[in-house]
């Protein structure tokens, strides 16, 4: 077998492979076997008919055609094994140059590269600031609306009351074949100032603040202009007047912060209530930032190192990113198809406009974080894994929407499925501390110390790696 590769573009490699003549020779007994077990030749049973006989019938070029198929198929795997090329992705035969010697050319993507900036030096100021008494208190009085009482007043709606209303809403300026009606006696209910912080609040952040000093029956006439950045892409840029009418104004009747309210929500004590709650929101707000934190980090991390992958690989993340949309869409009702109509956008620019740059970010963004796990030598905890495992499989099994599994294949598979999220999640997390670490300067990369520990070795041993050869030569002399 002869061998030549040669690089190409877009991280791919050409290989030209030569072949034996014995080689295609032994392929073109075993396709004519294929072909009588394939066919019906009469007189022979399936793949009992001489080579001869099933050259006669079907032709030299035939079997040949077949041969080289079965060759390929057979020599492919040694010949990367030959030029020591561990592909990144399925090869394609590029062309077949000739039959006699068999002698084809292939192209090859690579494994994706990554060669990483120098960002264990890279610092970032880290302003974490603890969880405040206001961010506490307004969690727990969410706590308190939820399980409050409501009592119909007659008065003016004041913040914190509960607020029924019916809604109607329309464009100011729809486009043309646009329905200017946005919303038609809609009935629903608000409590004042809880919408103010909700970027998903409905019809938009701060609306309830509205409604302070209205009376049952009063109507009140809204007019919002929605930001380019809206939540909701079909009303960016647009301005929509509302009309209000309040049908009911109630007073929450909040209740009293004491260990009977602690229990109601699954604690012994309104002591051991306040101190688990606020260790939550403080664990999850430094988790947050943390993850922030990285995330800038890691962005700056991905603009400077170099990433090499070859188009395949592109292509293969372009798929699952267009079927994580699918799925998406899929559980609000909608195809891809349609969606592509309401966007007025076809498929092709789409794919390229969009789903190419998301695939891109996210390519990158998950090629250089397993570049800094391997070289920052970061493993996953076994213990821990099967601790969050068991705990998550736990919290299933008293979810009243959980389909118990039917069979132990089923349960296998719910395991397996459990198993690879919460890996991928603790391994993540992992990642995002360490990049923190080094980030904030909270400690060094271990790499990082352990190449100095090895310079600083290397520049103490010199002087006494260096006296050994003047000490044999002056021996000798």
């Amino acid at each position: 077998m002869k061998i030549e590769t040669q690089p190409i573009e877009n991280h791919q490699v050409k290989i030209i492979a030569e072949l034996d003549n014995d080689n295609l020779e032994q392929f073109k007994v075993r396709a004519a076997r294929k072909i009588a077990q394939e066919a019906k030749i009469p007189g022979f049973r399936p793949g009992k008919a001489p080579y001869d006989v099933v050259r006669r019938l079907y032709g030299d070029d035939m079997v040949e055609k077949q041969a080289i198929e079965l060759l390929i198929d057979d020599s492919y795997p040694k010949i990367l094994d030959e030029a020591n090329i561990k592909p990144g992705g399925a090869g394609n035969l590029e062309e077949i140059i000739s039959s006699s010697p068999p002698k084809f050319s292939f192209v090859i993507p690579l494994m994706p590269e990554v060669t990483l900036c120098d960002y264990q030096s890279m610092r970032q100021d880290y302003k974490f600031e603890a969880l405040t008494q206001d961010e506490y208190d307004n969690f727990i009085n969410n706590i308190r609306k939820g399980t409050a009482t409501a009592e119909e007043v007659d008065r003016a709606a004041e913040k914190d009351d509960l607020v029924s209303i019916m809604l109607n809403g329309k464009v100011a300026e729809p486009v043309e074949g646009e329905d200017s009606t946005l919303v038609r006696d809609r009935a629903f209910q608000v409590i004042i100032g809880d919408d103010i912080d909700s970027e998903d609040a409905w019809p938009f952040p701060g609306f309830s603040e509205e409604l302070i000093s209205l009376k049952k029956d009063d109507e009140k006439t809204v007019i919002y202009f929605y930001p380019e950045d809206s939540k909701y892409e079909k009303l960016r840029g647009k301005e929509v007047e509302f009309k209000v009418q309040v049908q009911l104004v109630k007073k929450l009747n909040l209740p009293v912060m004491d260990d009977e309210f602690a229990k109601t929500i699954g604690y012994d004590t309104l002591a051991e209530m306040e101190k688990s709650i606020h260790d939550r929101l403080e664990e999850n707000k430094k988790s947050d930032y943390d993850q922030d934190y990285a995330e800038g980090l890691l962005e700056d991390i991905v603009e400077k190192s170099e990433i090499k992958y070859p188009p395949a690989v592109l292509e293969d993340e372009m798929h699952h990113v267009l079927h994580s949309l699918e799925h998406d869409l899929s559980d609000k009702r909608m195809d891809l198809d349609t969606y592509l109509k309401l966007r007025n956008i076809e498929k092709d620019d789409f794919m390229e406009s969009e789903i190419k740059p998301a695939a891109i970010k996210r390519l990158d963004r998950s090629l250089v974080l397993e570049k800094i796990s391997e070289t920052e030598k970061i493993k996953l905890d076994e213990e821990l894994l099967q601790s969050e495992v068991s705990l998550a499989l736990s919290q299933l099994a008293t979810d009243p929407s959980f389909k118990k599994p039917k069979n132990k294949s089923e349960y296998k598979q719910l395991v397996d499925a459990v198993s690879f999220d919460t890996a991928n999640r603790l391994f993540n997390k992992q990642i995002i501390d360490r990049i923190v670490e080094i980030g904030s300067g909270k400690v060094s990369s271990p790499v990082k110390e352990e190449k100095e520990d090895k310079e600083t070795e290397t520049v103490e041993e010199k002087p006494a790696k260096a006296k050994k050869p003047r000490a044999k030569k002056s021996t000798a002399e």
